[in-house]
């Protein structure tokens, strides 16, 4: 997961600060995925082209569009927001909510490219929000077959993403030229437990 950027670090010590939103003796399994995002910083659209400002937010939230983000999908855990008008990258909001009714953990993120960003925050039952490190990015090794090496003059990394269905890792290969595209064996994901992500390695399908 990137480093929090210094805007959002400053809209952390804002909620830190600010007094507790609490849940009016709810369950924390009980709160909304819109809930949710009205309480959170907005420095998931800076890596953005389009953007969000607390404004335009408010209008996303009220009338479903504004003016360069659409709200595509929701549901009680999970929001979508796709760019306008040519719908060609999303920013999307997922709750992950602890078994035990002790805490969710919400993660937003950048979706449909090679290139993605992560935040994770945590929520608990009084209201306290903070931000979280998410799984830390697999070995490059995780992708490939038994004994593939990688051509020469590539730079491999990963990075952890918000996928449709939870969080998904993304391997990233870099040349002299920028990314490239190299095919791998293996795909991983991390599953919710209940309680934590668990990593789960499996083959890729064929093509």
């Amino acid at each position: 997961m990137r480093h929090l950027s210094h805007s959002a670090w400053l809209c952390f010590l804002v909620l830190c600060l600010a007094p507790q939103c609490g849940l009016a003796g709810e369950s924390i399994r009980d709160i909304s995925a819109r809930e949710v995002f009205t309480l959170l910083p907005d420095t998931i659209f800076e890596n953005t082209v389009e953007g969000l400002g607390e404004r335009e937010k408010q209008r996303l939230l009220a009338d479903g569009q504004a003016k360069f983000w659409q709200l595509a999908e929701e549901t009680k855990d999970f929001l979508l927001f796709s760019a306008l008008p040519f719908h060609d990258s999303a920013v999307a909001l997922r709750l992950f909510c602890d078994a035990d009714g002790e805490f969710c953990l919400a993660a937003t993120g950048t979706i449909g490219g090679s290139l993605c960003t992560l935040e994770l925050w945590r929520m608990d039952n009084a209201g306290r929000i903070v931000p979280v490190d998410g799984p830390p990015e697999p070995d490059i090794r995780d992708f490939l077959r038994p004994g593939q090496v990688l051509p020469g003059g590539i730079q491999p990394s990963t990075v952890v993403c918000l996928d449709f269905d939870g969080l998904k890792a993304q391997p990233l290969f870099w040349s002299s030229a920028g990314l490239v595209h190299l095919p791998v064996a293996r795909e991983v994901r991390y599953q919710w437990n209940g309680k934590a992500f668990e990593k789960r390695i499996s083959v890729r399908a064929a093509p």
